[in-house]
């Protein structure tokens, strides 16, 4: 089995060959093996979760008091750290209406330097943060990738909104880490009543729907996140029952109306995996029927879309591909 740093290599080498032109209709199962051969839900090891003590507690009472007064001009650069750090805390209080909160609204008020962007954009992409225990069985390092996926979506925004400080090798290694991170990821935990939120899925739509409208990403690094998004998808043995269906599906309507290509790939992925579940045979396992309930809700949230391309919607109508 691969390692994580093996499958980064070969997610690289497929990358090249799709912007080459050397694979297309064959990206999907090239993408599977990759995702088959990675290793993953090893033994987990000690996670290391910050401090949730009085003093991240009085800094984001503070940012959260200025900012409502309109007085907070300026954070360090230590204050910004802890922030991000404090989105791993598994306390939903801390981490998402805590860190989560505050750093969207240092965004939205303009708080944040150019610099102060840039060191964020980093961190929040860095293996430390984004891969943190991802190739282990369910842990609470799910809590620092999730959210951490998620406040990148909102620094794609950001930079597409007119702050651009995303540069090209910054955004090359962006589309290496989305895809690395989708591969790896197999925590479909939606909510939990002690610690909130965790919804990776949700915010994997997120980020792929930024992707999806920057008009600087060439077609071949989205076709590739498309392919590695489904072929995961298809892959997951655990519901996804938290609405990251509907999500995923705004992502797809939205990035098939940028280009017809990507319309003839989808199609290409739907028929495989059709073709694939009737040519299974299989012992029937609560992981086999989580995999088929996951794909109806993909396919019936699809169907339901109402801005899904029309050569999607009449496959599914046609195949009857979205019942069961």
């Amino acid at each position: 089995m691969d390692t994580i740093n093996e499958t980064r290599n070969k997610i690289e080498g497929l990358r090249i060959d799709l912007q080459i032109g050397k694979i297309f209709s064959s990206l999907g199962r090239s993408t599977g093996k990759i995702i088959d051969a990675a290793k993953q839900n090893l033994p987990q090891t000690d996670v290391t979760l910050p401090d949730d003590g009085v003093q991240i507690m009085d800094l984001l009472q503070q940012l959260r008091e200025d900012l409502g007064k309109g007085q907070l001009d300026a954070v360090t650069n230590d204050e910004l750290t802890a922030i991000l750090d404090h989105l791993g805390s598994p306390n939903p209080i801390i981490r998402d209406k805590g860190a989560f909160y505050i750093f969207n609204d240092l965004v939205q008020n303009q708080v944040l330097s150019k610099e102060q962007l840039i060191l964020a954009f980093d961190r929040l992409t860095s293996d430390e943060m984004l891969l943190s225990h991802i190739n282990e069985k369910e842990n609470d390092a799910v809590f620092l990738r999730s959210f951490s996926v998620m406040l990148i979506s909102t620094l794609i925004y950001i930079d597409r909104a007119g702050e651009t400080f995303i540069d090209n090798e910054r955004k090359n290694k962006l589309v290496e880490q989305i895809a690395l991170y989708i591969t790896l990821e197999n925590d479909t935990r939606g909510f939990d009543e002690r610690h909130g939120w965790i919804h990776a899925y949700t915010h994997i739509g997120n980020v792929l729907d930024e992707l999806a409208s920057d008009n600087d990403l060439i077609r071949a690094d989205k076709i590739l996140l498309m392919s590695v998004l489904i072929e995961k998808y298809r892959r997951l043995k655990t519901p996804l029952i938290f609405g990251e269906a509907g999500r995923l599906a705004v992502y797809i309507a939205d990035q098939l109306e940028e280009d017809d290509v990507y319309q003839q790939f989808l199609l290409i992925e739907l028929r495989e995996w059709r073709r694939s579940l009737a040519s299974a045979q299989v012992r029937e396992t609560a992981g086999m029927w989580n995999a088929i309930f996951n794909r109806q809700r993909l396919l019936q949230a699809m169907i339901l879309n109402p801005n899904m391309a029309k050569a999607i919607v009449e496959y599914l109508e046609d195949s009857n591909d979205f019942t069961m």
